[in-house]
């Protein structure tokens, strides 16, 4: 299976920016959005976002660099992992300002998982692979103790582990527990978002490369049980399928993918569920070439809104996937909304922050 690997950089420069939030940050419209960006280094690649509430955000990335802010952006916090400084972080979850996970991939020893509870001054590895047919791509956690990390298929079987200790250990969820893989099936770690958990044990993963369907496979039950449903997203070669999943509700996701090494051709790219994953439907192409790196549903919008994100550029649905408008061509891999106006986006270059401008004259 191709996957993303670029040369490990280093060098960083912040810029401090401001960005206001609205003063009502329910019901209402994402409406002519635009990025300011905040966080500037121009050699940097960002592919992992976590955004805890309106203040606290973490970035993760190539070159084992983390970065994070606690005041909405106003001011960045740039640090680089003791002993990674040649790795790619491609996820991050973050449980508040001090406290957060990375993880890295890559064959072998290369796919670890660290934590930090001081802000990033410094990590402790938490997991470390030893499989080297195992390939890390995404994480994540229900709280501060649960969580579960997905790998790339080998012999008809993916690796989940999972740590009830917050970190301290992880075991292997039993392949028994797990539905079989197809032949190269695996996820796509482009943006830390094929792996995805909400409230009460619900989780997911979304497949791709298989030649075959992609899939979305959950548990609602703390990974103690697994079944699978298809999508509709096309996986045809080993470079498509789905890159992100996104969950607004316990009942509603979406889906979003395509062919990453195809950036001018537009797919059918848009999947959504509306029974917590049982089922899903198409719904709509997301004006982005190639494949959607990463997603993000947008809480408290009137309506159900998503913004995903790619190289080639980012665009937002109102109508929960069915239309789309794109905002603007700047490459982004990956994105994060708790709010119609708080959203970050991040990808070669920094982290930049949504701007809402709803139209005045309404």
């Amino acid at each position: 299976m191709k996957r993303f690997f670029y040369p490990p950089i280093a060098v960083f420069i912040v810029i401090l920016s401001g960005c206001s939030l609205g003063s009502d940050m329910h019901d209402r419209t994402l409406e002519n959005p635009s990025w300011e960006r905040q966080f500037s280094d121009s050699t940097s690649l960002f592919i992992g976002l976590y955004a805890v509430d309106e203040n606290v955000v973490w970035a993760s990335g190539r070159g084992g660099q983390v970065a994070l802010t606690a005041d909405g952006g106003v001011s960045w916090k740039s640090v680089k992992v003791e002993g990674a400084e040649n790795l790619q972080f491609r996820d991050v979850h973050a449980f508040d300002a001090e406290n957060a996970f990375v993880l890295s991939i890559g064959n072998g020893e290369n796919s670890r998982i660290y934590r930090t509870s001081d802000a990033g001054d410094s990590w402790t590895l938490s997991f470390q692979n030893e499989d080297e047919n195992a390939f890390f791509d995404c994480f994540s956690f229900w709280d501060d103790q649960r969580g579960f990390a997905f790998s790339d298929s080998n012999e008809g079987e993916f690796t989940l582990i999972q740590t009830t200790d917050g970190g301290a250990t992880w075991t292997r969820i039993d392949p028994a527990l797990v539905p079989d893989a197809r032949e190269g099936e695996g996820a796509f770690a482009a943006s830390g978002t094929c792996v995805q958990t909400f409230d009460g044990g619900l989780g997911w993963f979304a497949t791709g490369a298989s030649a075959v369907d992609t899939r979305v496979i959950r548990t609602t039950d703390y990974g103690a049980t697994w079944s699978e449903a298809p999508t509709p997203i096309a996986s045809l070669t080993e470079s498509e399928g789905i890159s992100t999943l996104s969950v607004l509700d316990a009942e509603h996701l979406a889906v979003l993918g395509g062919d990453f090494s195809q950036r001018d051709s537009i797919y059918a790219n848009v999947a959504t569920s509306s029974d917590g994953g049982a089922s899903w439907q198409f719904a709509g192409r997301a004006v982005l070439g190639g494949s959607v790196y990463g997603s993000s549903y947008v809480p408290g919008a009137v309506s159900p809104t998503i913004v995903g994100v790619a190289p080639t550029g980012s665009a937002y649905s109102t109508d929960n996937g069915m239309t789309w408008s794109l905002i603007d061509s700047t490459d982004f891999w990956t994105v994060a909304f708790v709010s119609v106006d708080a959203g970050w986006a991040a990808g070669p270059g920094g982290v930049s922050r949504i701007v809402n401008t709803p139209d005045s004259t309404e």
